[in-house]
């Protein structure tokens, strides 16, 4: 996958996983009101009931508008600003509802009203009601603090390592860790919202050591850089005059099957040598180089 692809997928997969955290965010929730939305498109600037049902229907659903004060669960009004337009990209992005504008136009009202097929519709209502409170299962309240616990470390290592990548820092494989624990969030909140706490738990416990990992990728000591490209180079050169020895020696009538067997595999680990060096781990580039510098000691030995 190339760069720009890769960057792509994990901006859509962290936009995904933002949009579906707020299922976990603010729960318990109120149940969800049910509107009938006019054909005026509600967005920034509207004001009117419609957007005090919107809003209502937004904090019910898991979407909140905001967490206290104006537009939090019952204190929800008519004027449609920049917290409800946020809460409604992220409903978007959870529903499938592209582009992600954050307007509430005729594909999102569509969407609203297949999501809301079974409720009856009721006119929209003139002044706001209390949301009751839910009783919150241990499982759940246990699965959700996991979870939460993981998004805020991932969020803070994903920080370290924009740091770290912009201060030409030794990355290691947490990119790699970094993705894979992205992953496993995904499926631990899709199990979550599924209720299967048990899975979404042991999807957290595997996110949480792929970001302890990615850490210590980039916090870890990795060696000095100097020491191994130093023994890159001269196993390098240790290589090539093998080489050439062991082949004047089969010029010379001499059997190097063994020899060049023993070299093949030494050239194998000064390639692991290069590779671990460009991914900016010295001390297993240093290793790598010196078993390669080992192999062709034992190859010459086995002319």
């Amino acid at each position: 996958m190339n760069t720009l692809v890769y960057k792509h997928t994990i901006e859509i997969s962290l936009i995904a996983f933002l949009a579906l955290a707020a299922v976990l965010l603010y729960a318990p929730k109120a149940e969800a009101a049910t509107c009938v939305f006019s054909t005026t498109n509600l967005e920034m600037g509207s004001v009117g009931e419609d957007v005090r049902c919107l809003q209502k229907y937004l904090n019910g659903a898991g979407f909140t508008v905001s967490t206290s004060g104006v537009g939090s669960p019952g204190s929800e009004t008519n004027q449609f600003q920049s917290k409800t337009l946020d809460a409604v990209k992220r409903w978007q992005v959870a529903n499938g509802v592209s582009p992600f504008t954050g307007t509430w136009g005729p594909l999102s009202r569509a969407k609203y009203l297949s999501l809301t097929a079974s409720v009856p519709t009721t006119p929209v209502p003139t002044t706001p009601t209390v949301p009751t409170t839910p009783v919150v299962n241990t499982q759940e309240k246990s699965a959700r603090t996991a979870l939460q616990n993981v998004r805020d470390n991932y969020e803070d290592a994903q920080e370290d390592y924009e740091d770290a990548k912009d201060d030409g820092d030794s990355l290691g494989k947490s990119k790699t860790y970094l993705a894979e624990a992205l992953e496993d969030l995904l499926k631990g909140l899709y199990a979550f919202i599924d209720q299967d706490y048990a899975k979404a738990v042991s999807h957290a416990k595997n996110a949480e050591s792929l970001v302890d990992d990615a850490q210590d990728e980039l916090g870890g000591s990795k060696g000095d850089k100097e020491d191994a490209k130093e023994a890159i180079e001269d196993a390098d050169e240790a290589y090539d005059d093998a080489k050439d020895e062991i082949n004047d020696a089969d010029d010379d009538g001499d059997d190097v099957d063994k020899a060049r067997n023993i070299l093949a595999d030494a050239k194998e680990a000064l390639k692991d040598a290069e590779d671990e060096y460009d991914d900016g781990d010295y001390n297993s580039a240093l290793e790598y180089a010196k078993d390669a510098s080992a192999l062709i000691k034992k190859a010459l030995k086995a002319l």
